[in-house]
């Protein structure tokens, strides 16, 4: 029997919805419930099933009554496949009643059952059930059961399931914006599934694909397999005779495709994509979607400048989302509507609609809604630009902070839940060998961890290598795109300067010849009115050729000035907090005689110390110099701030890489702080010509 975990992923399908200065994503659920169902009443395995017309006719809650008297009158003694398999049936469809409560229950009865007859097959498949019921509530559980399920797969070399399994890994990555991990348990869900007729796992893997590259602004690729997706949809088609009433997979494929055309500036081929769902069919099948579809045309048109064209679409979009009460729908017609009123000038009614939104996007937490409808208040509210800007800040703070909490918390579950599958394999042998084992164990071990060791030191030296030529390019790509704006600037001031000697200088000289002329023959007071207009032409002819010999001359001297880019950097610190940044730097510094890998490291030590002086610090003042002392160059940074003992041993991850960086160059870092007396960072560096 093929239960909606087996045969009915649980899609997430991206579904954009276009905002103008801020792209917004949702993910929509479309739940396959495809039943290969029996029959209520009992079968020779004297087990029950659920096709007959008699269960499948009843409504939900009837229906949760006769699947809870199934489970209270179950066997509790019988441990077959049977037996088993009926559990997973009945778990299917608690879960398809979205009762994920009673359908985790029973998967858990079905793991303790599994590991009882060694049946690892069902054992995975109920940590595949038990990941699906978390994958609302709980991401890190449901991720933790995934990930079970994928090494009992990998072990049994079950490869649907495993592709299955993989696949609901990238999804759950891609919801929780970790889109570059995704694309990696896609493509290994990919691989396995090559030349497989299961197209609907395919367009769903291409589709993840096409929204992790739209959510990293790859916008070439997320076409390429929105594409890709859409070309499955036809070989679906074929398979499925019921696809148009039960599936809206072509209205997300083609949503999908409008939006990647729309991010790439292709107005017409966007719009072209969406006018094919404005049909009658399906506006009742699905009005959400097809509000949004009217709401994305709108903003179409409003980008390409048709804001009379946009009007009416974002009105019937919002008609269709207050009867039906999709709020989420609201929220991004009320946004449009005022970003359409403060493009036509109509404040008053911008700020209206854009408080709408802002209340409706606090009540449903709707994060990235509330940054724009904030943002764009800004402009609108004047009054209270200043209010909404620091919310605006707040919010952006927050998401910051939560995003660097989560950070890589889906690779600690999968070594922490290796780590505890080590210390038990390691309990099982000394139960089963006393000393010998014990003794082969820990000499495994230590020739395990040296070995580690050993490969971890080669792969950290490879990578510092690599880190420090990567860093090296980028430097002197800094450096090439100097030079050519510089060179730029230089041919431009030159093109300007001819244009003003050669073209105006010449005709105001002969108008002021030819003003002189006819002042010899008229009356005095014409002749002083005209000697006026003489001596302002000689002024805007002197002014004139000061400019042009100053566009002539005044070209960048240094096609890369590394002092210029520490300046705006630090400059730019003093706008983030309530710290005041100083620089000071010795003018004798021969800047390009010194080696590009020391900049580097000069750079990123005031980079990560003046974020820390911002983040931990509470400091007024912060001062960065830069000094000659004999043939060493000495950079200092020095807070008044609330400090730290620096005689902790344990340090952060940003003292870390800043001690590492300094034994890169051979430089002597020392931090001195203590608390309320301030921080000292000084690095020391031997100068040696490059």
């Amino acid at each position: 029997m093929k239960s909606q975990h087996d045969s009915g992923l649980l899609f997430y399908i991206h579904l954009s919805k276009k905002l103008k200065k801020i792209k917004s994503s949702i993910l929509v659920s479309l739940c396959f419930t495809i039943f290969s169902c029996s029959k209520v009443e009992k079968n020779e395995t004297g087990l029950f099933s659920f096709a007959s017309e008699k269960y499948t006719v009843l409504n939900s809650p009837k229906k949760q009554l006769f699947l809870d008297s199934l489970y209270a009158n179950r066997s509790k003694t019988t441990n077959d496949s049977l037996f088993r398999n009926f559990l997973f049936d009945l778990s299917a469809e608690y879960y398809y009643l979205n009762d994920n409560k009673n359908s985790l229950k029973i998967s858990r009865e079905i793991a303790r059952l599994s590991k009882q007859s060694k049946d690892l097959f069902s054992l995975g498949r109920s940590y595949y059930y038990m990941g699906d019921c978390y994958l609302v509530t709980n991401k890190d559980s449901a991720y933790y059961y995934y990930h079970q399920a994928e090494k009992l797969y990998q072990q049994l070399h079950v490869k649907e399931k495993l592709a299955l399994t993989l696949f609901k890994k990238a999804l759950l990555l891609t919801q929780e914006g970790n889109y570059l991990e995704s694309e990696i348990q896609v493509a290994k869900s990919l691989k396995l599934i090559k030349g497989s007729t299961d197209y609907e796992l395919l367009y769903s893997a291409y589709s993840i694909l096409g929204t992790n590259f739209e959510k990293l602004e790859e916008y070439n690729n997320a076409l390429k397999y929105y594409l890709l997706a859409e070309d499955v949809l036809k070989k679906l088609q074929k398979n499925e005779k019921d696809f148009d009433s039960r599936f809206n997979y072509r209205l997300i494929a083609s949503i999908n495709i409008s939006n990647t055309y729309e991010n790439l500036g292709n107005h017409n081929k966007a719009n072209e994509q969406l006018a094919l769902l404005l049909t009658n069919a399906v506006k009742e099948k699905w009005p959400k979607e097809y509000a949004n579809v009217m709401i994305n045309i709108g903003n179409i048109k409003m980008n390409s400048g048709d804001l009379s064209g946009a009007y009416p679409f974002f009105i019937s979009a919002l008609k269709i989302s207050k009867q039906f009460n999709f709020e989420d729908n609201c929220v991004y017609t009320y946004i449009n509507l005022g970003e359409y009123y403060y493009s036509c000038n109509e404040y008053a009614k911008a700020k209206f609609y854009l408080k709408e939104a802002l209340i409706l996007g606090n009540k449903l937490r709707a994060t990235d809604e509330i940054k724009t409808t904030l943002k764009l208040l800004v402009n609108v509210d004047s009054t209270n630009g200043v209010y909404y800007n620091k919310r605006y800040i707040c919010i952006t703070d927050s998401l910051a902070k939560a995003q660097r909490i989560s950070r890589n918390k889906y690779a600690r579950i999968e070594f922490e839940t290796a780590v505890v599958e080590d210390e038990n394999k390691a309990l099982s042998k000394q139960n089963t060998a006393v000393l010998i084992g014990s003794f082969l164990t820990i000499l495994a071990l230590v020739l395990v961890l040296v070995y580690r060791h050993i490969k971890n030191q080669k792969k950290e030296i490879k990578f510092r290598k690599a880190q420090q030529k990567a860093e090296e390019e980028i430097f002197e790509l800094l450096k090439e795109n100097q030079l050519k704006l510089s060179l730029t600037k230089e041919l431009e001031q030159n093109r300007i300067s001819k244009e003003l000697h050669d073209s105006v200088m010449n005709r105001l000289y002969g108008a002021r010849m030819q003003l002189g002329i006819l002042n010899e023959n008229d009356s005095i007071e014409a002749k002083e009115k005209r000697l006026l207009y003489v001596d302002l032409l000689q002024e805007i002819e002197q002014e004139i050729r000061t400019i042009s010999h100053d566009l002539r001359n005044d070209v960048l001297d240094n096609p890369f000035d590394f002092i210029s880019l520490l300046t705006n950097f630090i400059q730019l610190q003093n706008e983030i907090g309530a710290t005041r940044f100083s620089f000071e730097s010795d003018d004798n510094i021969d800047w390009e005689a010194i080696d590009s890998l020391v900049k580097i490291t000069i750079y990123r030590i005031v980079q990560e110390s003046l974020l820390n002086v911002t983040k931990h610090a509470n400091a007024a003042t912060c001062k960065v110099s830069i000094s000659l002392d004999a043939s060493h160059l000495v950079l200092q940074i020095i807070d008044d701030g609330v400090g730290f003992s620096s005689t902790i041993q344990k340090q952060g991850i940003g003292l870390t890489n800043m001690q590492d960086r300094a034994n890169a160059i051979k430089a002597e870092l020392k931090i001195n702080s203590q608390h309320n007396q301030g921080t000292a960072v000084v690095l020391k560096v031997k100068i040696e010509p490059i």
